[in-house]
């Protein structure tokens, strides 16, 4: 029998890429290429992205004042933090089946301007939802919360329903136009359009946590990275490896990775609620930035996935960073996008290195890392080292790159993305990147039979488990 864990679980790929035409032989045999766009006939046939991406999904709710609507976003993310600002992304052009135009549900969000983003445990909830999501067109969006047999309470900021048995809620509306720290206007427009989707920056104005987890005696279950085991090994540069417990650049080294992330833990910021109102723990979000190291700390958990985002600086010299607000924008063209920062607000927000180097090269690369010592291993050292300390980062980090291409690809990891920038968009402590896929690089051992596991919800388990 299927447990609740097998049901929401993402296989990718489900065919034979050797057998398909769309993916040609590396001429160094290493990787099986797919070269983007796509003709639209083929989109039509099939629009489900072309490579694996891991992201996140979460369930929104919205409402005009008389209408409500409910759906799933796939792959929101935060982006900013002063403003504190999530980005969300849905289809606005009929691709397929599969990618179908959210007008009805667009339409509320932009009329109302609310909306909340909610998470419910992987169960019997969860699944009444999906369901009902899946079962019903988008003009049915103002009947799916009813339909789903689930009960509801008007959210603490505004007026969109939010689930009894959501665990966390992030509640915000469409973000008001701005200026940052430098003076320079953000925000000039809440959303805009990238393809074959319309984007939408949501500025949060409280979080909604479940007491029990605040209290510490449950706790949010987050696996932020895909499994997969790889059949083949590249020679690696031992000697060039970094550890930790060498001195120099390595000073810098701050904390190591896990993909089995835990909240609340000792590790982690505490979540400090303004008050409790039906079982849920309360904080509203102020708009003032915090310059304290401390208190410009994200202000809750939020489930995301990690780039590898690679770049080359003008004299030929590859980097890497980890980046936790990466995401797909838009399916026709396929953009990923990437919030990278810039605002010297403190040691936590500094402007990095990345971003000069993306900016000025129009190109990035984009890997996706998975649950691997070695892999775990460069996401520390690539996340806590600048190139400005180390121009040999990317190589101390223990991964390796195909040097014939444009962007630095990762020979280590399964996927990589190779993305030209055609849109950059400043937010207030960050510049978000979108980038136009133009090749993908898929390991020649990532295939049918060996393929990446992908498991898209948080669970919640007792304290300490």
């Amino acid at each position: 029998m299927m447990n609740e864990i097998d049901k929401f679980s993402y296989f990718w790929p489900n065919f034979k890429i050797k057998n398909s035409k769309q993916w040609k032989l590396s001429e160094n045999k290493k990787f099986h290429i797919r070269e983007l766009p796509e003709n639209p006939a083929d989109l039509a046939i099939d629009s489900q992205w072309p490579a694996f991406f891991p992201s996140a999904m979460c369930l929104v709710t919205t409402s005009d004042g008389s209408l409500t609507a409910l759906e799933k976003v796939v792959g929101s993310t935060v982006v900013n933090r002063f403003p504190f600002v999530v980005a969300l992304s849905f289809c606005t052009k009929e691709l397929s089946d599969r990618h179908y135009a959210r007008k009805k549900f667009t339409q509320i969000l932009e009329k109302g301007e609310e909306i909340s983003i909610q998470f419910i445990a992987p169960g019997k909830s969860l699944n009444k939802v999906m369901y009902v999501i899946e079962e019903t067109e988008d003009g049915q969006t103002e009947e799916r919360i009813k339909l789903s047999g689930l009960s509801t309470q008007k959210a603490i900021s505004n007026s969109t329903p939010v689930f009894s048995d959501a665990y966390l809620v992030y509640e915000g509306k469409l973000v008001r136009r701005s200026k940052d720290l430098e003076g320079e206007i953000i925000f000039p427009e809440s959303y805009f359009d990238m393809g074959s989707h319309r984007i939408y920056f949501i500025e949060i104005d409280a979080i909604q946590l479940r007491k029990d987890i605040t209290e510490k005696h449950n706790q949010i279950a987050w696996k932020s990275l895909p499994s997969w085991q790889p059949k083949m090994r590249f020679d690696l540069m031992t000697d060039k490896i970094i550890h930790k417990d060498k001195v120099g650049i390595i000073k810098k080294y701050i904390k190591p990775f896990t993909p089995f992330y835990r909240f609340p833990v000792e590790q982690t910021a505490d979540f400090l609620p303004d008050y409790d109102k039906n079982g849920m723990s309360v904080k509203h979000i102020k708009s003032k930035i915090e310059f304290d190291n401390d208190l410009s700390r994200y202000p809750c958990f939020y489930p995301s996935s990690i780039g590898m985002i690679t770049s080359r600086t003008e004299d030929g010299i590859p980097n890497v960073i980890p980046c936790g607000s990466t995401t797909v924008i838009s399916r026709n063209p396929l953009v990923i996008g990437v919030a990278i920062g810039y605002a010297d607000i403190n040691d936590r927000y500094s402007p990095r290195a990345s971003l000069d180097i993306i900016r000025k090269s129009k190109k990035f690369g984009c890997g996706v890392p998975f649950i691997n010592d070695m892999v775990l291993n460069a996401i520390a050292y690539s996340g806590n080292v600048s190139l400005k300390d180390d121009k040999q980062k990317l190589i101390h980090s223990g991964l390796q790159i195909d040097q014939d291409s444009h962007v630095p690809i990762l020979q280590d990891l399964p996927i990589n993305f190779e993305c030209n920038v055609i849109k950059e968009i400043k937010l207030g402590t960050h510049v978000l990147f979108l980038g136009e896929v133009r090749k993908i690089y898929s390991r020649v051992d990532l295939d049918k039979d060996n393929s990446i596991k992908w498991f898209p919800w948080a669970d919640i388990v007792a304290q300490g488990r």
